[in-house]
């Protein structure tokens, strides 16, 4: 299994905003946000697309090597003796679901009583009959509107977010902006209406001032359409720095 990163820290954003927890970013996405407009040069390219390009672009960076006894260790490690949530994150880690040391990493997080959260795009389908495991996680479900640069067909599958919302606990967490707010809300009001699920909606930005940029609209946006907010501790406390 290849680990771009892995830290203690707090839950930035979603419902769980404010959580201690230990995050574990695999390698790899099968989408790449690149509307969401954030760039970095690297080895002689211009590499664009979400806030966690390290993830996305895995030939371009350095990524740790573990299998399941090994990444669990490392959880240990981390999480000490204090109470924290596991949050499986990426990329998009759902492209490792039928991995089988991925499956025995999250059979030892589940036996060791921890709280797994998944943070997942929704576009893949999970069989909940063959891997009943993950059952037993919460899903964010980071579902990618039309400002995310990526075609409705690859980005939007309701089978797959009606399968994980009928079979676990999960909310969705929408990114917005303040210049395509009309036409997101339109968006999300489709997916709610064939889907319903808690909403949590956030502003789009990779550093403080552009998180500024968009906030007021999108609380204003919550308050009209009766959705709750959640800020990007994160970024608002550490910018762009990785491993936190």
């Amino acid at each position: 299994m290849q680990v771009v990163e892995s830290f203690l820290s707090i839950q930035g954003e979603g419902k769980f905003a404010g959580k201690l927890a230990v995050f574990i970013r695999f390698a790899g996405c099968n989408l790449n946000c690149i509307g969401f407009g954030v760039k970095r040069q690297k080895n002689g390219k211009i590499l664009q697309g979400c806030d966690t390009l390290r993830a996305v672009f895995t030939k371009e960076f350095e990524s740790q090597t573990y299998d399941s006894k090994s990444l669990f260790e490392r959880v240990l490690e981390l999480k000490k003796d204090f109470r924290v949530i596991i949050v499986i994150t990426g990329g998009e880690p759902l492209i490792h679901h039928q991995d089988e040391e991925f499956i025995n990493f999250i059979e030892l997080l589940l036996n060791a009583n921890l709280e797994v959260h998944f943070e997942s795009n929704g576009s893949i389908e999970l069989d909940f009959n063959k891997y009943p495991l993950y059952k037993k996680c919460i899903f964010a479900l980071g579902i990618k509107l039309s400002n995310s640069g990526i075609a409705k067909e690859k980005r939007i599958n309701f089978k797959a977010i009606e399968s994980i919302v009928k079979n676990t606990q999960s909310f969705y967490k929408f990114v917005l902006d303040s210049k395509s707010i009309q036409r997101s809300a339109s968006e999300i009001d489709e997916i709610v209406s064939q889907i319903p699920n808690e909403v949590y909606c956030m502003p789009l930005g990779e550093n403080e001032d552009k998180l500024r940029a968009n906030a007021l609209k999108i609380v204003e946006f919550c308050i009209k359409n009766g959705y709750n907010y959640t800020d990007r501790i994160h970024i608002r406390l550490w910018g762009e720095q990785e491993g936190v």
